[in-house]
């Protein structure tokens, strides 16, 4: 049996030649799990090359078609020879599998339930509970502004069932991660690390492996939720535009400023959603040298006003290049994301919120134009998730965690987009600084 898939709009279509047995069944089944992403609603298998097909046979298309109705799609057969058309009319299959005479005459008919949405649906929904702390330790303006050194970064206790976004690294001590912190992420107390050894792969650690003590977690700066998600927003783009973070962000932003009195600007979010095309920039090298390098360059060439080691614009300063792989082309679609962080409206944090306690959780590129949001979050991709249907949260989280497969970690630019995502909105009316 040979198979291969492609796409077609969002049409899958599978094309098999040869004998679709026990042995041909598995192998176009496990070719379509390892293709098929969360949001796939519509299927075509190609039967022009199959000459025999079994019961396993049968057994898969049952398998498809049962996937494929808990998702209000639709699976299509085209170019059935004489013998397996004879199999799926004596197992009834030819009832609820639609057959086409060829692959075109299938697409023509599946790309309406394929078919790009052209509006956005955006529903907001309350969840009930209080609202929410933001605990911090360490700064951000000091990683990537200045100033900063080895006592800035700290080793953290093992994370309980709950979220936390920073720059960190795990290794056998504090010294030797030290040097690696780079984008840290903490979901149900599952740690994803993207060390800054330079070679870019991320890494994950379960609850349990934390807890012996043999593993060091180091961070420069970590952010947590002390509370709940008091407020759910569902939302659907599946149009060739989507909608990125910042769209998300924006409309949170809206609704508890009109929905939530005491809104201070600052809100967590946790999202789940499917992917249109991620836009990354994560550390890359060790921050550590960095701020040497640049307080080095510094004593040798004075300058008047404040530099950083990661925007400065003096002569021999780094550039953002040095310290972190930025990623504007877009990249994945279809997958699984799963993303922590927070977000500040600055101008309405800025009257309601200490300036001692807000400015460690943002910083702005000198010269950059001026921006209403500050959005810091980091996200994990996931492929071969299950279908979970929309507005479910904690559930759909902790079925990707369960049966998916983390392929990557990526620092979020704002303009990522998704085709859909369920978020959990947590305001925040405290920070809390930790030491």
């Amino acid at each position: 049996m040979d198979c291969k898939a492609t796409r077609e709009g969002n049409v899958i279509v599978v094309s098999a030649v040869g004998r679709l047995d026990g042995f041909g069944a598995e192998k176009v089944s496990d070719l379509l799990r390892s293709y098929m992403h969360e949001n796939d609603r519509a299927v075509i298998v190609d039967m022009g090359g199959v000459d025999f097909m079994s019961s396993a046979g049968l057994r898969f298309f049952q398998s498809l078609y049962t996937t494929m109705k808990e998702r209000n799609g639709r699976v299509a057969v085209a170019g059935l020879s004489e013998y397996p058309r004879k199999i799926f009319s004596m197992g009834w299959f030819l009832r609820v599998i639609e057959e086409f005479p060829d692959p075109d005459t299938a697409l023509a008919a599946l790309r309406p339930v394929g078919a790009e949405a052209a509006e956005k649906t955006v529903a907001f929904t309350g969840r009930g509970g209080e609202s929410a702390t933001l605990r911090y330790a360490g700064s951000l303006r000091a990683a990537y502004l200045g100033p900063f050194s080895e006592q800035d970064i700290t080793a953290v206790p093992a994370p309980a069932n709950g979220y936390m976004v920073g720059i960190g690294a795990a290794a056998p001590s504090l010294a030797a991660a030290a040097p690696l912190v780079g984008e840290m992420l903490g979901i149900r107390g599952t740690v994803y690390t993207l060390t800054t050894d330079g070679n870019q792969t991320p890494d994950y650690l379960l609850p349990g492996h934390l807890e012996g003590g043999e593993i060091t977690l180091a961070s420069a700066f970590r952010a947590t939720l002390d509370g709940g998600f008091s407020t759910q927003l569902t939302i659907a783009a599946d149009g060739p535009e989507g909608i990125t973070v910042q769209d998300i962000v924006k409309q949170t932003a809206d609704y508890l400023s009109g929905n939530h009195p005491e809104y201070t600007g600052v809100f967590l979010f946790l999202l789940r959603g499917t992917i249109r095309g991620i836009r990354s920039a994560d550390l890359k090298s060790s921050l550590l040298a960095a701020h040497r390098a640049a307080a080095d360059a510094e004593n040798r060439q004075p300058s008047r006003g404040m530099h950083s080691m990661y925007f400065g614009r003096r002569p021999g300063a780094l550039v953002p290049d040095d310290v972190t792989a930025t990623q504007i082309e877009p990249r994945y679609d279809g997958e699984t994301l799963i993303a922590f962080g927070y977000a500040i409206d600055l101008e309405r944090a800025g009257s309601a919120v200490d300036p001692a306690l807000l400015e460690p959780l943002y910083y702005t590129r000198p010269g950059s134009p001026a921006a209403p949001f500050f959005i810091y979050a980091t996200g994990a991709v996931y492929t071969g998730v299950p279908y979970v249907g929309p507005g479910i949260l904690e559930e759909g989280i902790a079925t990707t965690l369960d049966t998916g497969k983390f392929v990557a970690l990526h620092h979020l630019l704002p303009i990522s987009k998704l085709r859909n995502a369920t978020v959990g909105i947590a305001p925040v009316t405290r920070l809390d600084r930790t030491a």
